[in-house]
């Protein structure tokens, strides 16, 4: 792996847990409005009981779809759903204060649930998720956005592409009886398979081994994603999303020139920041703020910077959407520009429970969840979503990385462009403009 050396490096995981509560509720008396396309994904099979020893790995054994038909509108629709669905938990997380988290590590996770989500709990599920699909192509367009920001499938240029990693890992009652279906979407849509364990008698130390495995597959930026007493005893399902990203700025900000600079808070106070100085984007300016661009090598990933004018933040990130961050894009321009940004680190752990009941999925988490596309005869609930992110942004990237500068036709003096102000900033991938981080930075 490459070596990176105050660089930049992202690690976030997402945790849903499930547990039995009792006998399952009836179906719904009306299909949804496209029940005919979603009545082919179970109820037709005979169940499949998780049998294995502890520790095994049992999974359908469908590939993963790695041409999953999905088409750009579909890919566009997920994008855009998981987009709103950040910035909508955004404004929710934490108002006021720095916040930091994955909607797509988070969007992952629910959708691996939503696969078994049937009736009003499918509805509502649908509607935070800001699905436009259908449960059959919402699958594939995931996969598909997924597999296209791979690092090196999106023809980008300019020195070494970041380090991306999204995996799934799911770990199953040992003897509980899944739809095959559902396993299936694990399989070819989400690369997961089950790991058999069992909860009864061991729930700590299984605890314990997920934890670990989200360490491993954040390169130990997520520590105790699920807290003590996070998995019990009557756990049926757990579902867990970890997501890892480093990389080295195109072109990075000067080692020399970070110095203490002036940072206004969203209460008017002024403190004194480390900001960088240097590298290159593109920029533009809207209506109450600006925005910058900085790519990473590669250019297949870049960070966006939304700077509200003063006293307008909230009237800006009151704003921000798939439609908002659209429009910025398609304004931005190349620029010699003098950026100076602030060096910091974040690590968040959102309760996001209340936030998703808040958005519309309050069934989910209560009595009159109906996940039987998990499986029949027990009625299961979500019972806690844990989330973890950490960001470190620094001036440099990786120690053997060349910087790669934008091709553009500079003035003599370069454009200031300083953030010293509460600022919104997500990273992207290009080609698919999917939002992988979404953060707010208003306090040092």
């Amino acid at each position: 792996m490459t070596s990176y050396r105050r660089g930049f490096a992202i690690g976030c995981a997402t945790a849903l847990l499930l547990t039995g509560c009792g006998p399952a509720p009836e179906p719904e008396s009306q299909p949804t409005p496209e029940a005919p396309e979603q009545d082919t994904r179970c109820l037709c099979e005979p169940t499949v009981p998780l049998t294995g020893a502890p520790g095994e790995a049992v999974s359908s054994s469908a590939p993963r779809e790695l041409a999953p038909g999905a088409t750009p509108r579909e890919m566009a629709a997920a994008v855009a759903g998981n987009t709103n669905f950040g910035a909508a938990l955004l404004r929710l997380s934490q108002p006021g204060a720095n916040v930091f988290f994955s909607p797509y590590s988070i969007s992952q996770a629910l959708s691996m649930v939503y696969a078994g989500a049937r009736g009003q709990t499918e509805t509502q599920m649908s509607q935070v998720l800001g699905s436009a699909l259908s449960q059959a192509r919402h699958h594939p367009a995931m996969n598909a956005v997924d597999l296209a920001m791979q690092p090196g499938t999106g023809g980008g240029t300019g020195g070494t592409p970041p380090t991306f990693r999204v995996v799934n890992g799911t770990w199953g009652r040992q003897g509980f009886t899944f739809e095959p279906t559902f396993l299936d979407v694990l399989a070819r849509q989400y690369g997961a398979g089950m790991r058999v364990v069992d909860f009864s008698q061991n729930a700590s130390a299984i605890r314990a081994q997920i934890n670990q495995w989200v360490e491993e597959q954040t390169m130990t930026r997520i520590k105790d994603l699920i807290p003590v007493g996070g998995v019990k005893p009557d756990t049926t399902l757990m579902l867990v999303n970890a997501l890892y990203f480093k990389g080295a700025w195109a072109t990075p900000f000067s080692k020399q020139g970070t110095a203490d600079a002036p940072f206004q808070t969203l209460d008017g106070k002024t403190r004194q920041v480390p900001t960088m100085r240097g590298g290159t984007g593109q920029y533009m300016a809207g209506q109450g703020f600006e925005a910058v661009s900085l790519d990473y090598q590669g250019r297949e990933f870049r960070m966006l910077v939304v700077l509200p004018a003063a006293g307008r933040f909230a009237e800006v990130e009151g704003r921000l959407s798939s439609a908002f961050l659209e429009d910025v894009r398609s304004r931005l321009s190349s620029r010699y520009m003098d950026i100076r940004l602030p060096r910091f680190e974040m690590e968040t752990a959102l309760p996001l429970i209340p936030s998703l009941s808040t958005l519309g999925m309050p069934d989910a988490f209560s009595s009159q969840a109906n996940f039987s596309g998990i499986a029949r005869g027990a009625s299961l609930t979500l019972a806690s979503v844990s989330h973890k992110a950490f960001v470190s942004v620094n001036e440099l990237g990786t120690e053997a990385a060349a910087a790669t500068e934008v091709g553009v036709g500079p003035p003599s003096v370069p454009e200031l462009f300083a953030v010293n102000r509460p600022f919104l900033f997500a990273i992207e991938h290009v080609a698919t403009r999917n939002v992988l981080f979404l953060g707010r930075y208003v306090s040092p």
